[in-house]
């Protein structure tokens, strides 16, 4: 798993050079017996209180991405998993040419969303080919800012919602088959996984693709550690995040070349350790 934290830019340098603007302005007006000079003093003021509240607004919404959607990897697993503050989620998948995913893992995406979170409103995926990255090797900055340019559905009112992109690139630190790299955000390298599936004495796509997705979803679900609180100890101390049972899904392997090495084509599941902290963190 690997974490994205984001920051926006602040006001603090400003705000003091502000204080010390508003200081002398009050001064200046307290001074000012004038009535003309008073009421000059006023307009200003009203217009310098209009010019900063916009100012404001501004930074906290910088760029495509609000708030809401642009923390780091498990700030959102309580969100996600209960349904004290959303009720409903939608999961924005976006793949890039020839990355679209088989039927049958979008199927099992849903399957265990359903079954893990407490969404009473619903559940709604939904699924549109995109441009490519047009790089055969992509870093993690390649695909946040193909995140910011392409994504269209964000979190707002009573929905919470999740990306997922499947790119047509590798990822530029080796072996990953798949990322998490924000609260809501997750990527899949569909050449990487189509290159290793599906072939001869290789594991079927449909059990590499939902084991590599539902892996990265349950890092967006604060799974191991980082976002959900464990119930019982059962973080991998040399892999951080991950599980240290080796049957389970959030095994750490799972994201490199674990399931392409399971002669079987049974997906992993979570084993009951992780199971207890889902639901122990409000989901089901």
């Amino acid at each position: 798993m690997i974490g994205l934290s984001s920051s926006f830019l602040g006001s603090g340098s400003s705000d003091s050079y502000t204080f010390i603007f508003w200081h002398h302005f009050f001064i200046s007006f307290l001074d000012t017996k004038s009535t003309g000079m008073r009421n000059y003093l006023i307009g200003a003021l009203l217009f310098l209180v209009a010019a900063c509240k916009k100012e404001t607004n501004s930074v906290i919404l910088s760029g495509p991405v609000g708030i809401n959607d642009h923390r780091g990897v498990g700030a959102s697993a309580a969100e996600l998993l209960a349904d004290q503050t959303y009720t409903s989620l939608t999961v924005e998948i976006q793949f890039g040419p020839g990355m679209q995913l088989q039927e049958q893992s979008v199927v099992n995406l849903r399957t265990f969303l359903e079954q893990r979170l407490n969404k009473p409103a619903g559940i709604t995926v939904q699924s549109k080919q995109v441009a490519s990255i047009g790089k055969a090797t992509a870093s993690l900055s390649d695909i946040t800012d193909f995140t910011d340019k392409n994504r269209t559905v964000y979190t707002d009112g009573n929905k919470i919602t999740v990306y997922v992109y499947v790119t047509d690139a590798s990822f530029d630190k080796g072996n990953v088959v798949g990322i998490a790299y924000r609260n809501t955000s997750v990527c899949l390298f569909g050449k990487t996984i189509q290159a290793n599936s599906g072939g001869i004495n290789q594991a079927s796509r449909v059990k590499v693709e939902s084991g590599v997705l539902l892996h990265e979803i349950g890092h967006i679900l604060g799974l191991v550690n980082n976002g959900t609180g464990m119930v019982t100890s059962h973080e991998d101390a040399d892999n951080r995040a991950h599980c240290t049972s080796t049957n389970c899904l959030m095994y750490y392997t799972i994201e490199t070349t674990g399931l392409m090495n399971m002669l079987n084509n049974n997906i992993p599941q979570l084993d009951a350790n992780c199971i207890n902290d889902l639901r122990a963190n409000g989901g089901k």
